[in-house]
């Protein structure tokens, strides 16, 4: 026969002994610390700006986001209808787009891209050959190409490749990702060893007014948009070092900007652009650009803004400073404040004085004041934790403690219905009953005649 003479105090013993493996083995493995993590964030009110471990050595430290400082302006220069003859035909040809490169690095112009896809027909071999060598000076020199989804796909290319982060690495469903597997045009130029790779727009997606498309998926990698991969470039960042959280935001490093982006990887555009300085890039040709431009201050673009050039990159110009300042002014982190996790022999009393409370709480009586007493327990467990967390006071792991009432509760089930199950063996009782001596006969009371 199976008999728990005590449920409670089983019932404590299995909820503190889960408790405390969870608080010894949390940190070392992945899912629980990132569900501790998860329910950390949500209790705080800071989702997706939590990190740490949550280890004394490791502790949780919150990100205080903040708008970013006006950046400085954006600079253009621009591809226009000029009769004066400084390029050889326009748009450029292999040899002057090189001279504007060299001549824009020696201005000491960090990053530039390029915002129309260079293609020639039968162009010098040298003079290309010369021009990617120019490129390959600087590391931040990105070009821009339209995308489309072609039903003969193509390897990703490779300036795309380097700028670009593994599909596997995205955080949430990106499977509303447009997809796109090919460049659009005919031998488009992909630039040196170092050259980088974003896209204009994707041929296969209407425009949106009010929304622009940052990511795209190519084959197993997320590709950016242009002013996206430009800013990375421009930050000084690997691309390993860009987060994506689809739904949420993509994260430029540990403190750039944290650019929102919908389910689809689009960013809501301001209403207005931001400040922009535009020069025609017959000016780097001529020598008289101002000083002050193109030093590496802010991003640099060579547009295509010909009224006799491609309609697609002539808009895809017009709307750029938008998608620039959604893309620069997004929120970015000022401040890390860390949040220390309680010494682990206070954890340990907090889960015995817990297991107290309850124990004591939960007299015998039926399952439903029960529930009620332990859901009461959880609230409360869940405000404490909550206020805690968002002031930033303590860190204490919410998973391990949050799961003292529910187990509390299962095993104190199982451990009731247990008391009430009986294993009984037939064979055994038979042998029991067996060697019990026989009890003695009463012998028979005379009766009395009647009459005595």
């Amino acid at each position: 026969m199976l008999q728990v003479k005590h449920p409670r105090a089983t019932a404590a013993v299995i909820s503190g002994g889960i408790a405390l493996l969870l608080l010894a083995l949390m940190p070392s493995v992945p899912l629980l610390e990132q569900l501790d993590l998860r329910l950390f964030e949500r209790l705080s009110g800071r989702p997706g700006k939590v990190i740490g471990a949550g280890t004394h050595g490791d502790p949780r430290q919150i990100e205080i986001i903040g708008q970013a400082e006006s950046p400085p302006p954006l600079e253009v220069l621009f591809l226009d209808d000029e009769p004066s003859g400084y390029f050889e035909q326009v748009p450029p040809p292999p040899t002057d787009v090189m001279v504007v490169m060299d001549r824009l690095q020696k201005r000491g112009a960090s990053a530039l891209a390029v915002g129309y896809p260079l293609q020639w027909d039968e162009p010098d071999t040298l003079a290309v050959e010369a021009m990617r060598r120019v490129m390959d000076r600087s590391e931040s020199t990105v070009l821009g190409f339209p995308l489309k989804d072609s039903t003969a796909p193509a390897p990703v290319a490779a300036p795309f490749q380097r700028a670009s982060v593994a599909y596997s690495e995205v955080e949430g469903d990106g499977t509303k990702l447009p997809v796109v597997s090919n460049i659009r045009g005919l031998a488009p130029e992909m630039g040196g060893g170092k050259a980088l790779a974003g896209f204009t727009r994707i041929e296969t997606e209407e425009p949106d007014e009010d929304r622009a498309y940052l990511l795209a998926r190519w084959s197993d990698r997320v590709v950016f948009a242009l002013p996206v991969a430009l800013e990375v470039a421009r930050l000084g960042l690997s691309f390993d070092e860009v987060t994506i959280h689809m739904g949420r935001d993509i994260r430029l490093g540990a403190e750039g900007p944290r650019i929102p982006i919908d389910f689809r990887g689009r960013v809501a555009l301001p209403e207005t652009a931001g400040d922009r300085q535009a020069l025609p890039a017959t000016q780097v040709i001529a020598e008289t650009l101002p000083e002050d431009f193109a030093t590496g201050i802010g991003p640099l673009y060579l547009t295509d803004e010909r009224l006799l050039g491609a309609k697609a990159d002539r808009e895809w110009a017009e709307r750029l400073p938008r998608v620039d300042r959604a893309v620069r002014e997004a929120p970015r982190r000022t401040q890390l404040v860390p949040v220390p996790r309680p010494h682990p022999v206070i954890e340990v009393l907090l889960v015995l004085a817990l297991l107290g409370g309850m124990f004591k709480s939960l007299k015998p009586q039926r399952l439903k004041p029960r529930l009620l007493i332990l859901l009461g327990w959880s609230v409360g467990l869940g405000v404490v934790l909550a206020a805690l967390a968002g002031t930033m006071a303590l860190a204490p792991m919410p998973l391990a403690f949050l799961s003292l009432p529910i187990t509390f509760l299962v095993a104190l089930a199982l451990a009731s219905i247990g008391r009430r199950v009986q294993v009984i063996d037939s064979e055994a009782i038979r042998q029991a009953e067996a060697a019990k001596p026989e009890p003695a006969r009463k012998r028979p009371r005379k009766r009395r005649k009647k009459g005595r």
